[in-house]
């Protein structure tokens, strides 16, 4: 009895732990968006996709960076992210500061990723910049995160241990119910 009685707390902490991972997921995919990406309380979580800023930053890592408020100085070095187009398509690249550049008191900022050879080919305005990057990063945990923005990906780990969860919720209520009939039945024999 005492071991069926712990295997139920055991069950009971790994449900509230997939609810809670579950929620937190939820929230960073379905966040209001603002300059095309999420952000939960100024922080903007990004998946890197390509390799150009190896090897600081590998290609699935996931990044933690602080939203751009556009008034803080930012200086040669830095790692930002910010909207680019490339080929017609708009795309958020995050590569390191080169230069900064001021001409009849307009900045605008040259970049290039760690892992390319030459510049990026557009210099980048203080509008485009979504957020910088503050050193934080988990490995693999981006591609993680394109899973599970894909509808499979949201099913199989939103929607379905939600649904255990409900479900294992009913059972636990059926089974006091039960105990309840039991006892009850007991008390008026």
């Amino acid at each position: 009895m005492k071991g069926k009685k712990i295997f139920k707390v055991i069950l009971d902490v790994l449900v509230w732990i997939i609810i809670i991972l579950a929620a937190s997921v939820t929230l960073i995919t379905l966040t209001s968006r603002e300059k095309g990406v999420s952000q939960v309380f100024g922080y903007v979580p990004l998946n890197i996709q390509t390799g150009s800023m190896e090897p600081t930053i590998m290609t699935d890592d996931l990044i933690i960076t602080k939203q751009y408020d556009g008034k803080s100085e930012l200086k040669e070095g830095d790692v930002i992210s910010f909207r680019a187009t490339e080929q017609d398509t708009y795309i958020i690249k995050t590569h390191r500061i080169k230069s900064v550049l001021t001409v009849n008191g307009m900045t605008s900022y040259v970049t290039q990723g760690d892992n390319n050879t030459g510049e990026d080919p557009q210099q980048v305005a203080p509008g485009d910049i979504i957020s910088v990057w503050n050193g934080t990063r988990i490995p693999k945990l981006g591609a993680v995160l394109t899973f599970l923005k894909t509808k499979v990906g949201f099913f199989v780990c939103i929607i379905l241990p939600l649904a255990a969860f409900f479900i294992y919720q009913l059972y636990k209520f059926i089974m006091v119910l039960l105990d309840y009939k039991k006892v009850k039945w007991f008390v008026d024999i």
